[in-house]
């Protein structure tokens, strides 16, 4: 008799698991989750777990409290409190000005850029941008562009002169990095 409770009992449990969990609204696990595929293509997306970021990109070369580096897959992925993707910053190809060790991602990132795209790239994706600045010397200014795009903020930074790295040319334009994050 006992068993029989005990097995009515589990059996009830499951059935309000399965019929309330089915019930949730889509997305309710990870509100700020972008959607699947589409303008998002890239595996690591706003609002994943840390466990979802190791899945997907593997160990960090560096942890702290509130990011972790992946270098090689030329990503930067900082953490809320709750411990869920709040910004990505990806490396582009002037990044070597600053000595990164990133090596820019080939794969497309989200909304047809990537890390190869440059700031002509950029605006005809984005559409006009919402801020612009240049700042620095005469012979290493740089321009900070930023748009807002379907509920996300796109900060990039751009070479505005003409920069030369291990006797590389980098011309105006080269994306440096850029980062995505939510935008009220």
């Amino acid at each position: 008799m006992r068993a029989a409770v005990v097995t009515a009992l589990a059996v009830s449990v499951f059935a309000a698991g399965f019929i309330f969990g089915a019930c949730k609204p889509k997305g309710s696990g990870t509100a700020m989750r972008s959607d699947s595929g589409g303008a998002w293509p890239y595996p690591v997306r706003l609002g994943d777990s840390r466990a979802q970021v190791h899945g997907s990109l593997g160990n960090a070369a560096r942890v702290t409290e509130v990011l972790e580096e992946y270098p090689l897959s030329g990503v930067t992925v900082w953490y809320n409190p709750e411990g869920r993707v709040a910004k990505l910053n990806f490396a582009g190809l002037a990044c070597a000005v600053y000595s990164l060790e990133s090596i820019p991602s080939d794969r497309q990132l989200m909304f047809g850029l990537t890390a190869h795209t440059d700031e002509a790239g950029f605006r005809q994706l984005l559409g006009n941008p919402v801020r612009e600045s240049v700042a620095g010397a005469a012979n290493a200014k740089e321009a900070r562009v930023v748009w807002r795009k379907d509920g996300y903020v796109i900060d990039a930074l751009f070479l505005a002169s003409e920069r030369a790295y291990q006797s590389q040319a980098l011309p105006l334009g080269r994306l440096v990095w850029f980062e995505i994050s939510p935008g009220v």
